[in-house]
């Protein structure tokens, strides 16, 4: 039996049953679609000329795929700020959506601060702490993410959560058929990479077992710029190993020279092209040239698309895939996936 395939590797490497909550990523994206679609917000709030979501680490990725996903659709401008300040003025029109899982993220508490001493229209969305504790006391509109564990795990949820109250605003096109076909699509999913299906027959463990000792690059474009970002960190966060991403089609501008430079990085180097089967043909042409390019210079690849149709169901299946492969190359480096204390260090000090 393969030790991917071994209940006992479970048992004593996950010790939080983070494969728990990676299985509910459906029923938690339903129930945030809910929620969000649900809220009251002031009814102006509808002529907002633009959207700023502000955050850190995995609650700033979700604004990545909001706005990535928003992006075609011509609605309003989505800006993802990560900073202590935001970098550019506010005003009354503004839409300031600050997330932070913990609520206590100093960098995403000073961007509340600086949005509401602008004048901004300020939304909050927060698991607890002191984020969501001054927005209770100044009356500020907050929506709760109740998802255990690291915050990592929310950004399915917190995703769900700006959909449904910037649809309820009418500032972003997503549909209940969407939503509807996006988690039934990732429910068949988990079906396919949850660790009782045998490595034999699952796409995640195989692919983990591709990146075992690599060096990751991660290459996304279009509806997957953003999701590029979450695979990085979920190798480092999850797998605690090296992992870069970069963007398509910028990376054809300057990093695309330096493929053929060093022979012994290169039979380190594992990248993996995230595709979306939607968007114009220019961007499909642009993935076409840089795996034409990589496979020229000898350096591995992999072309990583999705079974769904839909925008929104594309985004939740590449999620998780990547959320599955990091866990599994955490087990297979003999590492628990979920404590991250490098990270807790830093943001103690």
């Amino acid at each position: 039996m393969h030790t991917l395939d071994s209940p006992e590797t479970y048992s004593s490497l996950d010790s939080t049953g983070l494969r728990e909550r990676l299985r509910g990523l459906p029923q938690w994206c339903e129930m945030a679609w809910r929620q969000g679609k649900a809220f009251s917000l002031p009814q102006d709030w509808n002529r907002s000329n633009k959207v700023v979501i502000a955050g850190m680490g995995g609650s700033a990725i979700a604004g990545d795929l909001v706005a990535d996903l928003t992006s075609s659709q011509g609605t309003i401008p989505i800006w993802v700020v990560r900073d202590f300040h935001l970098p550019f003025a506010l005003d009354q029109h503004s839409l300031v959506i600050v997330c932070s899982y913990s609520g206590n993220t100093v960098e995403t508490l000073s961007m509340f601060h600086q949005g509401l001493k602008a004048g901004a229209r300020v939304m909050v969305v927060a698991g607890g702490g002191r984020l969501a504790e001054e927005a209770g006391l100044q009356r500020i509109p907050r929506l709760h993410v109740p998802i255990p564990g690291e915050p990592r795990s929310a950004v399915g949820y917190t995703l769900l959560l700006l959909l449904g109250s910037l649809h309820r605003l009418g500032l972003v096109e997503v549909t209940e058929a969407d939503v509807q076909a996006a988690t039934e699509d990732t429910q068949q999913q988990v079906r396919q990479l949850g660790e009782e299906t045998p490595a034999q027959g699952n796409p995640a463990k195989q692919l983990a077992l591709e990146l075992k000792d690599r060096l990751i690059l991660i290459y996304g474009g279009g509806l997957f710029s953003g999701m590029a970002r979450r695979w990085k960190t979920q190798f480092n966060e999850n797998a605690k190993v090296w992992a870069f991403f970069e963007t398509i089609p910028e990376l054809l501008h300057n990093s695309v020279e330096a493929y053929a430079a060093s022979a012994d990085i290169a039979t380190r180097l594992m990248v993996l092209l995230l595709q979306p089967n939607t968007g114009a043909d220019r961007v499909r042409d642009r993935y076409r040239v840089a795996a034409q390019l990589l496979q020229q210079t000898g350096v591995s690849y992999r072309v990583l698309e999705t079974a769904a149709s839909r925008p929104l169901g594309q985004l939740l299946s590449m999620l998780l895939l990547g959320d599955y492969v990091s866990y599994y190359l955490a087990l297979l480096n003999g590492v628990d996936p979920s404590p991250t204390p490098a990270l807790s260090w830093a943001r103690s000090v």
